[in-house]
């Protein structure tokens, strides 16, 4: 009888690099791929949300190297390079991202070009640096967490939406070019999903609302990684991705921008 997880460390193994790894879905891919037998290595800007993620896991028998840094610095890429060549590093997950939310003209400019740098430039910046040993290998994986605000232009969202589109093209480009040459790579869509960061941008939320965990995420985005270009999470979520492909374009950002707003009704001038 077959070992999924043997079978996923023989492909993806035996290092794997979580980026944004402190809280949210990072935390829990780290979590994830430990517990199905990787080797971490551990990105993230919160020093100490990072060490906390470190203790936990070494706590349970992990080997974990954690780094403190910034992906939207300039000096990402050459980081992350030199520590691929000191480690066999075969699957990455970016999942660092900011996400501003309410009116994009009320918004600080300063605040847009940070989710750019760490959503779009920390993203490019990774897969760049991680996926050239990959293809030396002839194998290795690459996913790339975006979500349905992502899947249409989103108002009260704008900035963070257009970074998950980029990222969702990024993902699937790389899909064909680097598949030739062994690697999977997936954009991993991900609708409301209860992370801290998600709880902590205070969205008004409905008694009956039904939040993905985390853990669903990591389970389908590993389960699907050799299965891409796309998958979004969860059978809810699936389904409001294929009625908004059903509508018309109009009608579709309306209709998706206005149930953003109604999690965010304060967010508005």
């Amino acid at each position: 009888m077959s070992d999924p997880d043997a079978e996923l460390r023989n492909r993806y193994g035996p290092v794997a690099a979580v980026l944004g790894a402190g809280q949210g879905i990072g935390r829990a891919f780290a979590q994830g791929l430990a517990a199905r037998g990787f080797e971490l290595l551990l990105v993230d800007v919160d020093e100490r949300a990072l060490e906390a993620a470190q203790r936990e896991l070494e706590a349970d028998g992990a080997r974990v190297e954690a780094h403190r840094l910034d992906l939207a610095s300039r000096d990402a890429g050459d980081a992350l390079a030199s520590w691929a060549r000191r480690h066999e590093v075969g699957l990455a997950v970016y999942s660092a991202a900011r996400a501003p939310v309410g009116s994009f003209l009320a918004a600080a400019p300063a605040g847009l070009r940070e989710a750019i740098a760490v959503n779009c430039g920390g993203a490019l910046a990774a897969c760049h640096a991680l996926a050239g040993p990959m293809v030396g290998r002839g194998r290795g994986g690459l996913v790339l967490l975006t979500s349905l605000a992502g899947l249409q232009g989103t108002g009260t969202v704008a900035a963070y939406s257009a970074t998950k589109a980029f990222d969702l093209a990024l993902a699937e480009a790389l899909w064909w070019e680097l598949g030739e040459q062994g690697v999977d790579v997936l954009a991993l869509v991900a609708g409301s999903t209860d992370t801290p960061g998600f709880r902590g941008s205070r969205p008004k939320l409905a008694s009956s609302a039904v939040l993905d965990p985390p853990e669903r995420v990591v389970d389908e985005g590993l389960a699907h990684l050799a299965h891409g270009p796309v998958h979004v999470v969860g059978e809810g979520n699936r389904k409001v991705a294929r009625a908004l492909e059903s509508m018309d374009r109009a009608d579709r950002i309306r209709l998706i921008s206005e149930q953003t707003r109604a999690l965010y009704p304060g967010e508005d001038p």
